[in-house]
């Protein structure tokens, strides 16, 4: 395919696509079978207290784990920001006269080049083992929307193809920016909500886990909700969830920019209160002054069963016992359940440290149980139990409640029915949250 006929074929899909999400997926989809890498995102820049941010709104082809951390992004961060805002330096010979990025070798670029001509680097790029990366402006006539990144392993592969695809997402942005606000929004926050909180945990050898989140509707109540879970081998597996504090774009970019954070902690320590010193002493520098991040660690060793919990602000998880029974005593009644199990509630005795990202060198307690085999452990954020109806809140009780009332459920389920019924109790006058749970079983259990 010639050049022209490229540009003219991605213009053409462009303008005769009936949404926005038809022309960001299927622009995105052009430009890497345009250019045959194995990487891209396209990306708007949306505006935070801050400064801008790069929200994805269409993806193809990359890693979950690359498009988690990705997927939102602060301009200020890395050379995709510096290519969306245009602060960059064309003298230098890793940015075209158009103002793109494009390098074919991106492991040599801090050899080459010294930190004050790169400028921050977040070097995920690097660490998913990418060497040809390219970055190019999205135009609307004068200004800049946002911004098309490409990747690639092998060297040098955008060699011959910069130019159409620099031509193309000039003419991109405006096109783009046709299809209503509305729309925009709504393929951003799929986009965003979908990288940031997977529906489908990843499956770790001995433990069973399903989980449930509420959903945003607006940009503008978008929360910095997140979750991981982490194989540390002989360790154990370690859970994590986090709240960020705010609302927006820029708190489910603080997110990304926290689970990332520490996730790269985890594999340091396998005691989650030292996970969380460090942790806490990363998330310090990085985030802005005043903003924190509320987080529960549960490291749980499946041969064991073996639960050391670690809270940083955060509500402490519940343990939910006698479930088999509770669940057998259903099935016995022909799979109804009239009246409820006969389920016990527990909470887990952990201490309560503070926050993380207010103060460094902050030292965290932990504390150590164990987890039955039919035992039920639940996770969750403040959004679940600050549900409130007349000044009632919905609390760890109402929690437990609904999983007493539905023993019979899978975990997902249960995530999925804790997670709806705190939003119906929920007065809807009454400002809300994001809303994050989580339910983990030993493999093995009923």
């Amino acid at each position: 395919m010639d050049s022209l006929r490229a540009l003219t074929t991605a213009v053409e899909n462009l303008s005769q696509a009936s949404s926005f999400k038809d022309a960001a997926e299927g622009f995105t989809s052009w430009a890497r079978t345009f250019t045959g890498c194995q990487a891209a995102i396209l990306r708007l820049l949306e505006d935070g207290d801050e400064g801008p941010w790069l929200a994805g709104c269409a993806l193809d082809g990359p890693s979950a784990s690359f498009a988690r951390d990705e997927m939102v992004v602060c301009a200020s961060d890395c050379i995709c920001g510096r290519v969306a805002t245009g602060v960059i330096d064309p003298r230098l010979p890793f940015y075209t006269e158009g103002g793109s990025f494009y390098w074919g070798r991106i492991g040599t670029l801090e050899q080459e080049f010294t930190s004050k001509q790169l400028g921050p680097l977040r070097g995920r790029c690097v660490q998913e083992q990418y060497e040809s990366v390219a970055v190019f402006p999205l135009r609307a006539g004068e200004r800049v929307v946002g911004s098309l990144h490409l990747a690639d392993a092998r060297p040098d592969h955008f060699i011959g193809s910069v130019e159409v695809v620099e031509a193309a997402s000039r003419l991109a942005g405006g096109i783009l920016l046709r299809h209503k606000a509305e729309e925009r929004e709504h393929a951003l926050l799929e986009a965003v909500q979908t990288a940031l909180l997977p529906s489908t945990p990843p499956q770790v050898e001995g433990l069973s886990i399903g989980v449930s989140f509420g959903s945003a509707t607006e940009m503008a109540r978008l929360g910095g909700d997140f979750y991981d879970v982490l194989d540390l081998g002989d360790a154990g597996i370690l859970i994590l969830v986090g709240d960020v504090c705010g609302k927006g774009v820029e708190a489910a970019g603080m997110a990304a920019r926290a689970r990332y954070a520490m996730d790269a902690h985890a594999s340091l320590t396998s005691d989650p209160a030292s996970f969380m010193g460090t942790s806490n002493n990363a998330l310090v520098r990085l985030l802005p002054s005043g903003r924190f991040v509320t987080a529960v660690a549960c490291l749980i060793d499946p041969r064991s069963g073996s639960l050391t919990t670690c809270l940083a602000g955060h509500p402490s998880p519940l343990r939910l016992t006698s479930f088999c029974a509770a669940g057998r005593g259903a099935a016995g009644r022909g799979g109804a359940n009239t009246g409820g199990a006969d389920l016990a509630r527990i909470e887990i005795d952990a201490p309560h440290n503070r926050p993380l990202g207010l103060f460094a060198g902050l030292r965290f307690a932990e504390a150590t149980e164990r987890l039955a085999r039919d035992d039920v452990l639940l996770i969750y954020t403040d959004g679940v139990s600050d549900c409130r109806r007349a000044n009632t809140p919905f609390g760890p009780e109402g929690i437990a409640q609904v999983v007493r009332m539905s023993p019979h459920l899978d975990l997902e389920d249960i995530a999925r029915r804790v997670c709806a019924t705190a939003t119906d109790y929920h007065d809807p006058s009454l400002p809300g949250d994001d809303r994050l749970v989580m339910a983990v079983r030993l493999r093995g259990g009923c």
